[in-house]
């Protein structure tokens, strides 16, 4: 029944369909192999060619049970393992659990009507399920909401990003030189710290933040709202951007803050730099998943963010740049090949 670990899909090998009664299942454990159950799925794991990190010993502790809780982060030794540790898994699958044979991709798709408005109805799921559902990517432009005007204002073109905030930064790159006294030749370097700071904080909200993990049915509706939504639905262009209304909260609070700190010469250049950041990041990601404009994102840019929406969500947090995906350790590995070869 061992495959070797060979990454083969459910249809193209027959004997994967099989059924099997939780007493085969326990007879085979019994017998030494390291066989698991999961949602439904029987896995028969490789254990000389598979690197667990949490130890052999834990698989052995669990042969022949169901790690469902486990996997997905209950228990005393559980946590949610990615998607990349999913595909792997998945690798190993021989059959169904009887009374499971209906596939997970299809329970999941009972749940969420995706011609209807989806808000109302993600915070009904499990979190589990939830977390499931987006990490299997739909195509199309859904509705989230059932208000009418409430949807329309999260749908924002790419080219309002340049037209209404490179002149706002440019303003305030004045103000700090013409009003706050800065020197002109100093400008430059307020530009580039300005970007350099925003790309850190692209990299930290993109990695802590819009990456929570949630909980509770609110915990879903922010999660979805905020950064859900995309990864179930990554080619939905009209939200590749964020709403100029958001946008111009985060630019206040930011203005705010830095003129508390510094004197206007520098708070006013670092944020119209800042603000330059945030525009080459919103065109940026708009022409990652456009296809229209891969010219100005590079093939290393381009592995780095689809490998994140496609095979593992732990690593490639940098948009606009993989700098800070090399320096925190999140830098994934075909993207870094590419890099090298560069």
């Amino acid at each position: 029944m061992g495959r070797g670990g060979q990454a083969t899909t459910v249809a193209e090998t027959p004997e994967k369909q099989r059924v099997y009664t939780a007493e085969e299942v326990a007879a085979l454990a019994a017998r030494g192999q390291h066989v698991y159950t999961f949602q439904g799925g029987v896995y028969d794991v490789n254990l000389e060619e598979l690197m667990h990190p949490g130890g052999r010993e834990l698989l052995e502790e669990h042969r022949g049970q169901d790690i469902s809780e486990v996997f997905l982060g209950g228990g005393s030794v559980g946590h949610a393992h990615s998607r990349g540790a999913r595909a792997l898994l998945e690798g190993y699958c021989v059959g169904r659990l009887a009374g499971h044979e209906q596939q997970l991709a299809d329970r999941l798709a009972s749940l969420v009507d995706e011609s209807a408005p989806l808000v109302p109805q993600v915070v009904k799921l499990s979190p589990e399920d939830y977390m499931q559902w987006i990490a299997a990517p739909s195509t199309g432009h859904p509705t989230m909401f059932s208000n009418s005007w409430v949807e329309r204002m999260t749908c924002t073109q790419w080219y309002w990003v340049p037209l209404l905030w490179l002149p706002t930064a440019a303003a305030l790159m004045w103000r700090g030189v013409a009003v706050g006294g800065l020197p002109l030749a100093m400008l430059p370097l307020a530009a580039v710290v300005g970007v350099l700071v925003w790309q850190v904080l692209e990299y930290s909200i993109h990695r802590f933040l819009f990456h929570f993990d949630p909980k509770t049915p609110k915990g879903i509706e922010l999660h979805f709202m905020v950064h859900g939504h995309h990864h179930k639905y990554p080619m939905d262009f009209d939200r590749l951007v964020f709403p100029p209304a958001i946008a111009a909260v985060v630019i206040a609070l930011f203005h705010a803050l830095l003129h508390q700190l510094l004197p206007l010469s520098w708070a006013s250049s670092l944020l119209g730099g800042g603000v330059v950041g945030y525009v080459l990041y919103d065109t940026t990601h708009w022409a990652l998943h456009s296809g229209r404009a891969d010219w100005l994102v590079g093939p290393v840019l381009k592995t780095s963010h689809m490998d994140h929406h496609y095979v593992d969500e732990t690593v490639g947090y940098g948009i606009s740049s993989t700098l800070y995906d090399l320096v925190f350790g999140t830098m994934n590995l075909k993207a870094a090949l590419l890099k090298k070869g560069a």
